[in-house]
């Protein structure tokens, strides 16, 4: 027995430490029970927080929907209906309106969202047009509900047979301001870019390149020339050639086929540089050409190329 006490025995330090050691425990034991007399359970707290917020909800709405918690029988159509996303409408702030065309700002007032109104947009981008009021209910971002608030308010523009006729009339001219008055054709030889313009199909660029392969050439001789400038398409040729004519022939720019070397004779578009070698060695090892007739002797050369080319040349002898 002594011998166990023996290990119980301590310094005075020991002691002193063993004592500050008793003091603090008591102290936290103490200090924790107060606060956990005074804390109050957070999720039964929460819980009551969220039952209050949610009766609150059902006391302000409207009968309808408190109905619907209510009775447990109530009908799921008419549940749904009754929960609609779309917000209720108050008929003070509607107003008579034409869906054609209306403004989005004017579609918010009648209390649509941006989803619905984007789909409204979408609608007539694709050249939707609403004819009659019950067009508006094949929208499917409008459910009937919304539908039947606005079905009083719909007045839709009816416009006349005879009216719409004048409109695309209208239109038409203001697009080809050729289509009336024949007397007014251009001249592809004689023309700027502004009248080609005016043309339907022919933009600033395509008319650049127009004039630009009329100085390539030398001048057009037949309005089917056009076919040969890029970005004149079968289409766009179909729409210009009946306001489009050759008047001035005598603007045609002239290549003396006796004279010019090969470098120039080739930059023409109807000849390549190898034709051009051809037609020049063949004029300095036979003499001069007399008339077109002659450059078939050549025989290397297309009759296909030489009649094209046959507008742009003459002769030493050609009075031209």
């Amino acid at each position: 027995m002594k011998r166990l006490l023996a290990y119980f025995k301590f310094s005075k330090t020991e002691q002193n430490g063993f004592f500050i050691i008793l003091v603090i425990i008591v102290l936290f034991v103490t200090i924790y029970t107060l606060i956990k007399r005074n804390t109050r359970d957070p999720i039964p707290n929460q819980a009551k927080l969220f039952e209050q917020s949610f009766h609150d909800s059902i006391e302000i709405s409207s009968p309808t929907d408190k109905r619907e918690f209510n009775n447990p029988y109530v009908n799921k159509n008419e549940s749904r209906e009754s929960i609609s996303p779309t917000p209720d409408l108050n008929d003070e702030k509607l107003f008579y309106f034409d869906p054609n065309n209306l403004p989005h700002a004017d579609w918010h007032k009648l209390g649509l969202s941006d989803k619905q109104i984007a789909v409204l947009k979408n609608y007539e981008k694709k050249g939707g047009r609403f004819k009659v009021k019950t067009d508006l209910k094949k929208i499917y971002s409008i459910n009937e509900r919304l539908y039947k608030r606005l079905e009083p308010y719909i007045q839709i523009k009816t416009i006349p047979d005879s009216e719409r006729t004048k409109q695309q009339d209208r239109a038409s001219l203001l697009y080809d301001k050729f289509e009336r008055n024949k007397a007014e054709l251009i001249d592809i030889n004689t023309c700027d870019t502004t009248a080609l313009i005016s043309l339907k199909g022919i933009g600033s660029i395509l008319s650049k390149r127009i004039l630009k392969y009329k100085d390539v050439l030398g001048g057009f001789y037949r309005i089917e020339q056009l076919k040969e400038v890029y970005g004149v398409t079968a289409e766009t040729y179909d729409l210009i050639k009946d306001y489009i004519v050759v008047a001035n022939l005598d603007g045609i720019k002239k290549i003396n086929i006796n004279k010019v070397d090969a470098n120039s004779l080739a930059k023409h578009p109807y000849l390549s540089p190898k034709d051009a070698k051809l037609i020049v060695n063949y004029r300095d090892q036979h003499g001069s050409y007399v008339n077109i007739e002659d450059l078939t002797k050549i025989g290397t050369l297309s009759d296909l190329a030489i009649a094209k080319i046959a507008p742009y040349l003459i002769f030493e002898n050609d009075s031209r």
